[in-house]
């Protein structure tokens, strides 16, 4: 086992390095502490054998408890909704549990699987609308194939919709509201293999809400300079919500989107993310600008269901094969970017 297998499994068991330090010793009668843990998953020293089989084996005793994955930038644009609909696709088409939470008020993903549907979803209480604000049970809202209420829902993951209403988070105070979210999924975790949550445009309490309820994150970044320059952004809120809310929070990657392989500023700014994250922060495999993605959306699809072999798609369908087999995520490759090749 090597260190980013080791993490994967901790955060598996949504676990900081000082809870399963803890775990360990009391299993192995040991006396490890965090910092140790932190070696281990940083490649500095090898991990145990028998720490390396404790962890696995509290892995196979744990209860199902969906990975939940969270798509956030807080600059609109950038195909933040158009990956988390095709990476929730890509991972149902793979027979895994999906379920795509919409927590942006502005309700795209929502709107694109249940176009005109989508204001008899509030009318009915069947938006994350009243999860958040009136506690409402989040199974009660849940959409999926079969319903007897939406019958044209397609879609194969199911679907816990939004609502411009869901805006008025912000101006809600109150002790915890933070963890509105994390507290809400608990009750659907044993159901689903993966939680998809697309994050609103912003760095409001939407977005905190979801990345307090997550154990990964991925920043989808359209190849644009300008676009690059707010990265820093949403890393500092990143590491906020790691220090006082979720500790169990990884950084997956960073997403190039709307990469034209063509244009040299596009393989430029693809070349700049790598450089400037020096490798603390995985730059994934860019996804191509296709025609594939705005076809799909005029036909209220999604494209990795529609055209399951257009460039930009397979990107997407990689990057889903690798979170369900537990392998390391696809990054970017530079010297297949800057001579104009790629998905």
């Amino acid at each position: 086992m090597d260190g980013e297998r080791m993490r994967e499994l901790r955060q598996q068991l949504r676990l900081s390095q000082a809870d399963l330090k803890d775990r360990l010793n009391e299993r192995l009668g040991r006396s490890y502490d965090k910092h140790k843990v932190s070696r281990w998953e940083n490649g500095r020293e090898p991990i145990p054998d028998d720490v390396a089989g404790t962890l696995t084996a509290m892995v196979s005793d744990h209860p199902r408890d969906a990975r939940a994955i969270v798509v956030a930038n807080q600059k609109g644009g950038v195909g933040k909704t158009t990956s988390a609909l095709n990476l929730a696709c890509a991972l149902a088409q793979k027979g895994r549990r999906v379920l795509l939470v919409d927590m942006d008020p502005q309700a795209t993903a929502t709107v694109a699987l249940l176009a005109e549907h989508h204001v008899t979803a509030y009318k009915m209480d069947r938006t994350m609308a009243t999860v958040i604000l009136r506690d409402q049970p989040i199974a009660d809202i849940i959409i999926g194939q079969g319903s007897d209420d939406f019958p044209s829902y397609h879609a194969p993951f199911d679907l816990a919709g939004s609502h411009i209403a869901l805006s008025e988070t912000d101006q809600r105070r109150e002790a915890g509201f933070d963890v509105a979210l994390r507290e809400a999924l608990e009750a659907v975790r044993s159901v689903y293999d993966d939680i998809i949550i697309d994050a609103p445009p912003n760095l409001g309490t939407l977005t905190v809400m979801a990345l307090t309820a997550a154990q990964e994150v991925i920043i989808p970044v359209r190849t644009e300079p300008y676009d690059t320059m707010g990265v820093g952004l949403i890393l500092g809120t990143i590491n906020k919500v790691q220090r006082r809310l979720n500790p169990g929070l990884r950084l997956a990657g960073v997403l190039p989107t709307q990469f034209n392989r063509r244009k040299s500023v596009d393989q430029e700014v693809v070349a700049h993310l790598v450089q400037a994250m020096d490798d603390k922060v995985p730059v994934l495999e860019p996804v191509t600008n296709s025609a594939a993605f705005g076809h799909a959306a005029r036909n209220g699809r999604i494209a990795i269901e529609m055209t399951p072999t257009a460039s930009g798609v397979v990107a997407y369908r990689r990057l889903a094969d690798a979170l369900a087999s537990g392998a390391p995520l696809p990054r970017a490759d530079i010297s297949a970017v800057m001579m104009g090749e790629g998905a």
